[in-house]
């Protein structure tokens, strides 16, 4: 926030009127500490990407003013889809609710409250998120961050040295300096093309934006800073494959100070090797309407929109718009053969700085004959403070950040009927507290003959699992005072003879209970 937002922001708090719900004192022990540490404290930490903690009261009644303003505009916490197009995973978005509430703290005063009331703040594992992993891939070279205050794109190929190919489960990105990594983009590559580049520049990796310069055999989603990593399911995954490179987009965010950064990855095999592979297609220019072309003129506002016919059912896990400093608005749909518009993601006030990929809390389900849209806005006028050029200039597609880009990736399976009501929220933070990572996922549900609960163990512990039904009465022990292993774990489920109903899977470990529901057709 500049000089002139702060005293705007001073303005607003002071001439403003407080209405009678404003009379209520909310405190930070009991009402805001629960906000800041779910979606705020994740990113404003000491070493993380975020300029400066939110962790303590002291820490958050500080910039108490600054939190009021940035959350009322809606700039923090970063999350740009609009709401009722697409519910996705990790969504960092602060609700009304939550917005007026700090609002209201603010004008009372921010007091602290019962000091003994404030829920400890979240820790943060410093090895991995989700457990034990199968393989570590690590930058082969460190990566030096100049003071000059600018963005650096940079391409690192890791060798997998990977004997056969295997599906994945989860792939762990950990920074190796969070202060200065943005974000990351995943490729694979099997045609040695990016070794060359490599090869053929100096330093570390190679320079690029982004294309990177061959075509990646598997679809992996990126990673961004706050961000949660979780498996997917146990029957769903991407392959690595046999002698492949992993290629990372690494994006620096501008420093005032030198840093380094060897960041590496974490990857995860799935144990089930009969899995459904995720596949990937993207609306480009080679989509837009015969006869015309992606040019953006100087001086001019424009809209570009893309379609692609859908030649199969399939069930849509998440998607990925993607355009560069000009772009304004984004917005992907689908149509279906009987005129329903199918949302999937829309953003009004697109941000180059916090752009991502959005995966879905349940896969969304297309049927065939369906018309994928993706309609981009850019704006290459003076009116755009993102401009890179001044006075603008025409734009065409390229890979610079001053050229612009039409994309959109859409990640999806051929559908299966249950696609709809799988859950694709896997896993939550492992921290040393926790020894188990929930919630866990069972898969299919609903069930018929059997299902399976996966799950992850950040430490060894003994679990409890049963399955009770709607009146809380036990149906099935499925593990009994169980010692697991750190790792993944999936454990199959009889239910064969149950009856068509509701149930519940319970997980007691630690003296704490988790409870999922089970549906039987």
């Amino acid at each position: 926030m500049n000089r002139h937002q702060h005293i705007l922001a001073a303005l607003l708090f002071l001439v403003g009127a407080l209405p009678t719900w404003a009379q209520e004192n909310p405190t930070f022990s009991e009402h805001i500490a629960p906000i800041i540490y779910s979606k705020c404290t994740p990113c404003h930490r000491t070493g993380e990407i975020a300029p400066f903690p939110l962790v303590t009261y002291a820490d958050v009644a500080q910039r108490s003013l600054t939190i009021a303003y940035v959350t009322q505009m809606r700039t923090m916490p970063p999350w740009k889809p609009v709401h009722g197009y697409g519910e996705f995973l990790g969504d960092r978005s602060l609700s009304d609710e939550q917005i007026a509430l700090i609002d209201r703290w603010v004008k009372n005063g921010a007091q602290e409250g019962d000091a003994s009331k404030t829920p400890p703040p979240p820790t943060f594992p410093s090895g991995s998120q989700l457990g034990v992993p199968d393989l570590v891939l690590e930058m082969n070279e460190q990566w030096n961050i100049e003071d000059n205050y600018k963005d650096v794109y940079r391409y690192f190929v890791i060798p997998t040295n990977a004997l056969e190919t295997r599906p994945v489960a989860a792939l762990e990105f950990r920074p190796g300096n969070p202060k200065v990594v943005h974000h990351v983009l995943y490729f694979q590559d099997t045609t040695g093309t990016a070794r060359q580049k490599d090869a053929a520049d100096p330093q570390a990796g190679y320079s690029g934006f982004g294309d990177p310069g061959f075509e990646s055999v598997s679809s992996f989603l990126g990673w961004v800073p706050g961000a949660q990593q979780r498996f997917y399911p146990p029957t769903i995954g991407a392959t690595m494959y046999k002698g492949s490179d992993l290629v990372l987009q690494i994006h620096y965010a501008p420093s005032e100070t030198k840093e380094t950064d060897r960041s590496r990855v974490n990857v995860f095999f799935q144990k089930n090797t009969d899995i459904r592979e995720i596949q990937q297609t993207q609306l480009t220019p080679l989509q837009l309407p015969k006869g015309q072309s992606f040019i953006i003129p100087a001086n001019s506002t424009k809209t570009f929109s893309t379609q692609f016919t859908i030649p199969l059912n399939v069930s849509i896990l998440g998607v990925a718009p993607h355009m560069h400093l000009l772009g304004r608005k984004a917005h992907a749909y689908a149509v279906t053969p009987t005129a329903d518009t199918i949302e999937l993601v829309k953003i009004d006030d697109w941000d180059f700085h916090w752009q991502g990929g959005y995966a879905f809390k349940h896969m969304v389900r297309v049927p065939k004959g369906s018309v994928l849209h993706y309609d981009a806005e850019y704006d290459n006028t003076v009116n755009n403070p993102e401009n890179p050029n001044d006075p603008p200039k025409l734009v065409r597609w390229g890979e610079s950040t001053t050229d612009e880009m039409l994309l959109c990736y859409f990640f999806w399976l051929p559908y299966q009927p249950g696609d709809e009501t799988m859950a694709m929220e896997t896993t939550t933070s492992v921290t040393e507290e926790q020894t188990v990572a929930v919630p866990a996922v069972l898969a299919p549900n609903p069930a018929h003959g059997g299902t399976q609960l996966t799950f992850v163990v950040g430490l060894p512990t003994r679990v409890n699992i049963d399955v009770v039904d709607a009146m809380g009465a036990v149906v099935a022990d499925v593990a009994t005072n169980a010692l697991f292993e750190s790792g993944q774990h999936i454990l199959p489920i009889n239910v064969q003879s149950f009856a068509r109903g509701a149930y519940f899977v319970r997980m007691r470990m630690n003296g704490s209970i988790t409870s999922m529901p089970l549906m039987i057709d």
